[in-house]
C-alpha cells in the first residue's frame, strides 16, 4: 500500500522505521474492503461459501459461518448497491463470482473511473443525488423485485449510497430531494 517503503527504510534509524512503516502499512490495509470481501467469499467443488471467522461473532441462536451454497441449485445471482467506496466490494465479488453474475446494479460517484467487467454500473450524483441517481436507484429495485427463492443478492454499500441511490417516494420528486 505504500508505494515508497524502499526509500522510506532507506535513511536514519532502519530498523525503527521498518517496524513503525509495517505498523503503519497494516493499519491501512486492514480496512480494504477488497480484501475483507475477498476473504469472505470462496468456491470450492460448485460450493460457495460466505464468512470467515475474523468476521463472526456467534449468537445463540444464528447459524454457524460460513453459510454454504450449493451454486448447482442456485438460480440467479444478483449484486446490486451503492456508496462512495462500494466499487472495492463489487471488485472482490466479481473476482470470485463473475460469469455467475444473472445482473447487476451499482451506483458510484461521477467522476469515479469504472473498473467493474461484469457489474454494471451507473455514475450518480454526490452529494446531490440527480437523475442518474434515480435512474440507477429504480434498476436497483427492479433486481431486487426478480429475486425470489433459491437466488443470491449481494447488496454492497457504503457511505454516500443515500445520495447515490436516491429513490423518491410517491408524492416526492427528485428536486424536493436535492432541497432536503
Amino acid at each position: 500500500m505504500i508505494k515508497n517503503l524502499e526509500a522510506l527504510y532507506s535513511r536514519g534509524n532502519t530498523a525503527g522505521r521498518k517496524v513503525v512503516l509495517e505498523i503503519l502499512e497494516a493499519g491501512l490495509t486492514a480496512p480494504d474492503s477488497y480484501q475483507n470481501v475477498r476473504k469472505m467469499l470462496r468456491i470450492e467443488n460448485d460450493k460457495l461459501f460466505i464468512g470467515h471467522p475474523d468476521f463472526f461473532q456467534p449468537i445463540a441462536d444464528k447459524p454457524a459461518l460460513p453459510l454454504v451454497f450449493d451454486l448447482r441449485q442456485v438460480r440467479h445471482i444478483y449484486v446490486v448497491g451503492g456508496g462512495k467506496a462500494v466499487q472495492r466490494q463489487a471488485e472482490a465479488v466479481e473476482d470470485v463470482l463473475g460469469d455467475l453474475i444473472t445482473d447487476s446494479q451499482l451506483q458510484i460517484k461521477k467522476g469515479e473511473e469504472v473498473r467493474l467487467k461484469k457489474i454494471k454500473v451507473t455514475l450518480a450524483g454526490h452529494p446531490i443525488p440527480d437523475e442518474d441517481s434515480v435512474r440507477g436507484a429504480q434498476r436497483i429495485l427492479d433486481i431486487e423485485r426478480k429475486a425470489k427463492e433459491g437466488d443470491i443478492v449481494f447488496f454492497c454499500t457504503s457511505g454516500g449510497g443515500t445520495a447515490l441511490k436516491a429513490l423518491p417516494a410517491p408524492g416526492i420528486n427528485l428536486e424536493d430531494l436535492q432541497k432536503v
